[in-house]
């Protein structure tokens, strides 16, 4: 480990000095304000010791300097895929409205084959239930979908919950296999509820944070969004960062800012966010992106209520990446119960075959889920919750 301590005016000033010497992948260790000798003890001024760090075995590299022309570029490029995408799923969905009935007709139609699949005992299953119990029918379907829900990574709770709806809809020794399917899946649906987007009340002014723990990909979930709100909703973005921690993610979200062409502050104490904020008074959406550590951190906790301090009514989302496994994930969200609201914003299901956590994560907080990533491009790699594929998912299509 390669350590160094540096004395200077300003943390902007540690940071290109840390960025230049120790590279992108230093982290700060420690900061502290100390007053400099002066002359006979006079016309003493405050400067800052910063002490950061980095191991030695670990390769660093330096982000290159983009021109102009290259800047330009990549933001017709970045605004054409945008565009594009957007397009596409507004094709989608009018094909889906002018193809589907209204929602009362759509439950009356499931009503309707779920009373024929009942009346006909239909055989042909869209994912048979595992069958544990073939000896023994009473309780059988209860037993095998039990198994099959545990297959799926759903908790103890998560599977609790869907027997207690369920059997105050099914007699389940009676039913079969495809009405069991059928009913669980809307279900899940129903407890996974309509997500949140921020689009909703996109004429009121926004102030947005995203916490989370280290490594879940809040700073390019944060850039995935500014795009959209930028390129597809017109509207103006300011961005913060407070995760000074590691060099790098400040070097990330700059790179970000300038091909998005969007103002970005950078803040090194929870109480610079006020001059911040008031710098971005006159943007639609102020995204702030905070510290990525360890949800154990008392620090970041710190730090991130001392920002809140500063931020009236604030929306909060709670970034969780699924290939964290479920203990740690309800650790993560006992560490945040201090906050009185958020969205839940799911990271990295493409990394991931435990989607039954999405259905955990929203039994264990009560909050709506929002947006779902599923890869690192920015900004393709973002859906709102589909929570259609969760419920598929769940009961095997």
């Amino acid at each position: 480990m390669n350590v160094k301590r540096y004395i200077v005016k300003d943390v902007n000033e540690a940071m290109i000095k840390i960025k230049n010497e120790l590279g992108r992948d230093a982290v700060i260790l420690n900061t502290r304000k100390i007053k400099s000798p002066g002359f006979f003890g006079l016309f003493k001024r405050s400067l800052i010791e910063v002490v950061a760090a980095i191991d030695e075995e670990q390769i660093t590299t330096k982000t290159p300097d983009l021109s102009e022309n290259e800047i330009q570029q990549l933001r017709d490029e970045l605004k054409k895929v945008v565009e594009e995408r957007h397009a596409a799923q507004v094709v989608e969905q009018e094909k889906v409205e002018t193809a589907v009935p209204e929602k009362k007709e759509i439950e009356e139609l499931k009503e309707m084959v779920m009373a024929l699949s009942d009346k006909v005992n239909n055989q042909v299953v869209a994912a048979p239930l595992p069958n544990t119990h073939p000896s023994h029918p009473a309780g059988a379907s209860e037993d095998r979908l039990e198994a099959l829900l545990k297959n799926k990574d759903l908790s103890a709770e998560s599977i609790n919950r869907i027997r207690q709806i369920l059997k105050g809809r099914l007699n389940m020794d009676e039913s079969n296999d495809q009405s069991i399917l059928n009913t669980v899946r809307l279900i899940v649906k129903e407890i996974l509820d309509e997500p949140y987007t921020i689009d909703e009340g996109i004429n009121d002014k926004k102030v947005i944070l995203f916490v989370g723990p280290t490594g879940v990909g809040k700073t390019t979930t944060l850039a995935k969004l500014a795009a959209r709100l930028s390129l597809i909703n017109n509207k103006t973005v300011g961005l913060i960062t407070a995760d000074t921690y590691r060099i790098a993610a400040v070097d990330q979200l700059k790179t970000y800012s300038e091909i998005l062409g969007l103002p970005l502050k950078v803040i090194y104490e929870p109480e610079e966010i006020k001059d911040a904020l008031n710098r971005y008074k006159d943007k639609d959406c102020i995204l702030i992106d905070t510290a990525g550590r360890s949800h154990k951190s008392e620090e970041l906790l710190h730090d991130l209520k001392g920002i809140l301090t500063y931020v009236e009514n604030p929306e909060i989302f709670l970034v969780i990446s699924m290939t964290t496994g479920y203990k740690d994930i309800k650790s993560i969200i006992d560490s945040y119960k201090f906050l009185d609201d958020y969205k839940l914003l799911l990271t990295k299901l493409d990394e991931t075959s435990s989607f039954g956590n999405v259905l955990n994560i929203k039994l264990e907080t009560g909050k709506s889920l929002s947006y779902f990533t599923i890869g690192q491009s920015v900004p393709d790699d973002i859906e709102v919750a589909n929570t259609d594929k969760i419920a598929n998912y769940i009961v095997g299509e």
